[in-house]
């Protein structure tokens, strides 16, 4: 694992995220250009191997995002992976893991953070420092007025501000950065109509 920008210049930005019902995971992959438009995207359905352990979420979504990323034509020069990253109590989440496997820039944004300690953001825009055992593990990042914040976090080949800057760049007017929201509809759409085809 490498906390360091591996690139000067990114140009497109993936995400992934995953959905599950029952013993299946669903798992969705987009990757943007600059303008937030989809480039390319990829789908995986899967039988879940791992029940859910805190601090384990590798072991239970690893794989279907490992496999669904593999699935795509055009490689993102840095993947947003819903999950922490370093802001994890080995340091290494689900964002590392996945980066590390991939060889490939990777940043963890999640709704929670595992560990750390860090002052609640007031205003839209505003991030503050997330750290723990004297360690900057990312930044907690309100990013649109009236919600709770999320935490940016580097998994692999991204420094802390790197990983910030480039979660700031593709977020508009929602909670989640662009891709990774993207991804994460996407994967619940594809839960919704694979339960609608075994139903019908």
């Amino acid at each position: 694992m490498v906390l360091e920008d591996a690139a000067s210049e990114v140009t497109t930005i993936g995400g992934v995220a995953q959905s599950f019902e029952e013993d299946f995971v669903f798992s969705s992959a987009v990757v943007v250009n600059s303008l937030m438009t989809v480039i390319d995207e990829a789908q995986s359905i899967s039988k879940i191997s791992m029940p859910y352990v805190p601090g384990l979420l590798f072991f239970r979504e690893g794989p279907a995002a490992i496999a669904t990323v593999n699935n795509l034509h055009t490689p993102p020069d840095v993947l947003i992976v819903h999950g922490c990253g370093i802001n994890h109590p080995r340091f290494a989440g689900l964002a590392s893991h996945v980066g590390v496997l991939l060889d490939m820039p990777t940043v963890g944004v999640s709704t929670k953070s595992l560990c750390g300690d860090y002052d609640e953001p007031t205003q839209e825009g505003q991030h503050t420092t997330l750290t723990f055992k004297n360690k900057l593990l990312g930044f907690a990042l309100k990013s649109v007025a009236g919600s709770k914040p999320v935490f940016v976090s580097p998994g692999n080949h991204v420094s802390a501000q790197g990983a910030l800057r480039i979660v700031q760049r593709c977020t508009l007017n929602y909670r989640m950065p662009e891709p990774l929201r993207l991804a994460r509809m996407k994967a619940r759409r594809l839960r919704a109509e694979t339960h609608e085809l075994h139903a019908s």
